[in-house]
């Protein structure tokens, strides 16, 4: 692996083992994990602007975004590559707002360009709609919303160079410029989690089964026990029972010592609760008894590279590239299978003993597994509402339902809201409870006289003035308590 830079810009580069077209990514550590619920699609209307740049080229190219990370990539001789590179560079410095209209109308009729979001629901399960739990959003509409300042103050933040790292499979081309704008590498927190999720089942409307465990960036006995528990999973839920697609697997970047992984799986109607049971049964299982030595070696020969020298040799710079931008340990190709090999029964089973106690177990709504904890007690339901019966009334001013409102009304619609100095409180007609924590809003959108409040734990409540008594009141309390920049007043 070969290091240089070029305008401040650190560049990677190695050899490609035949001869052919020039390879270069140009990658920048941003992506979707550093935008707000305000501020959703920005970093993909800021890739959009650029490519609108670009043109029709007679090589090839491509762009994407990612939860961590957006890449512009292109192949060609050395002449296209580096016209291709500062053409982008340049679009970045000057970032043409004027197309916003064309770009925002493009990606509204586009698929997402980014995780499979089968693997997003435990993020924001475990996030809300912050940072990584922001991945399960995806609105056609929310592109349009984004506003030509918005959209700059983003690319000046973060398309800089300082936070950019060009690789390529052979040397730096002559005449190879990167004119970015200044600015240096932002500096990440880890994403806060939310109070009482870990380490236990929630419900979401999803149609998918999935399980996020904890592990470190580099920890080969989490690949492992990951790789034999989905081939468990799928082995049993699809090839025997036929109750499931295939399993998928998935990984995602918490801070720069920790990854997220979620194993996910579509299960067939009416069968989801068997197959929560069985992935987490399998879990368990393989936490206390551990691997065969049989699965083990098929796991370590799974993560060994393949015969495909481009394809290592491209795997090997992603590493170099993740490790630039987010200090990950760097590990070339043949530690990595070194590590692989060594990895034991007793690691991985150790592994799976740790991460199951913080787990994250997400199943579609109307979904109640059984399921028990590593240490045999219960595995704890962590709904966002709280049932009548098993707390305390939350005490506050009360918003009841108009009288008249209230007869009108059938008796499972009825339901109150509860001012308290730390928020509102949303009542159901079955006296289960929903918090609105003020400080922890991550955007009010304006619905006619209502408001649409998303909260911190990712759910959208609908606050609604005519159902209630003192309604308007109500509204100027909601309105006075958000910050203005989190507040949408669009239709």
């Amino acid at each position: 692996m070969q290091r240089t830079s070029a305008d401040g810009v650190t560049v990677l580069w190695q050899a490609a083992p035949a001869p052919g077209p020039l390879t270069a990514v140009l990658s920048f550590g941003t992506g979707l994990r550093d935008e707000t619920a305000p501020t959703l699609g920005v970093t993909r209307l800021v890739e959009a602007l650029v490519t609108t740049q670009l043109g029709r080229r007679p090589h090839e190219f491509t762009s994407t975004v990612e939860e961590e990370a957006t890449h512009f990539a292109v192949k060609g001789t050395p002449m296209e590559v580096t016209g291709f590179l500062h053409a982008v560079c340049s679009a970045l410095r000057d970032l043409p707002t004027q197309y916003m209209e064309h770009a925002t109308r493009l990606l509204g009729i586009q698929a997402p360009r980014s995780c499979d979001h089968r693997g997003a629901e435990p993020l924001n399960a475990r996030y809300g709609p912050h940072a990584l739990g922001l991945v399960a959003y995806h609105d056609p509409d929310m592109y349009a919303r984004l506003t030509p300042d918005a959209v700059r103050t983003h690319a000046a933040a973060l398309f800089t160079r300082g936070n950019a790292v060009l690789a390529l499979d052979g040397p730096p081309p002559a005449g190879l410029t990167l004119p970015l704008p200044d600015g240096p590498r932002p500096d990440r927190t880890a994403p806060r989690t939310r109070a009482g999720v870990p380490g236990t089942w929630q419900h979401r409307l999803v149609d998918t089964v999935s399980l996020l465990l904890t592990s470190r960036a580099h920890e080969p006995a989490a690949v492992a026990a990951c790789h034999v528990l989905s081939h468990r999973v799928e082995h049993l839920a699809h090839d025997t029972l036929g109750f499931t697609d295939g399993v998928t697997l998935h990984r995602f970047l918490r801070d720069r010592l920790t990854l997220d992984r979620v194993l996910a799986v579509h299960p067939a109607d009416g069968h989801a609760e068997q197959v929560a049971e069985i992935v987490w049964h399998e879990a368990l299982d393989l936490a206390r008894q551990g691997p065969t030595r049989h699965e083990l070696d098929t796991s370590t020969a799974h993560a060994r590279p393949g015969p495909d020298d481009g394809q290592v040799l491209w795997n090997s710079l992603q590493r170099a590239v993740e490790a630039e931008h987010f200090g990950i340990p760097y590990h070339d190709a043949g530690t990595l299978a070194a590590s692989y090999a060594t990895v034991t029964p007793h690691d991985v089973s150790a592994y799976l003993e740790r991460a199951l106690t913080d787990a994250v177990l997400v199943v579609p709504a109307q979904v109640f597994p059984r399921l028990k904890a590593p240490h045999g007690k219960r595995l704890p339901n962590s709904d966002c509402w709280r049932p009548y019966g098993q707390h305390a009334p939350t005490p506050g001013t009360r918003f009841r339902m108009h009288p008249f409102r209230r007869a009108l009304t059938p008796r499972h619609e009825h339901g109150e809201y509860v001012l308290t100095e730390w928020g509102l409180v949303v009542r159901d007609a079955h006296r289960d409870e929903h918090d609105i924590r003020f400080d922890d809003i991550a955007l009010m959108q304006h619905d006619g006289p209502g408001r649409v409040v998303l909260t911190g734990c990712g759910c959208h409540l609908h606050v609604h003035p005519d159902q209630v008594a003192r309604g308007e009141r109500l509204i100027a309390l909601l309105d006075a308590a958000v910050p203005a920049h989190l507040v949408r007043t669009d239709a």
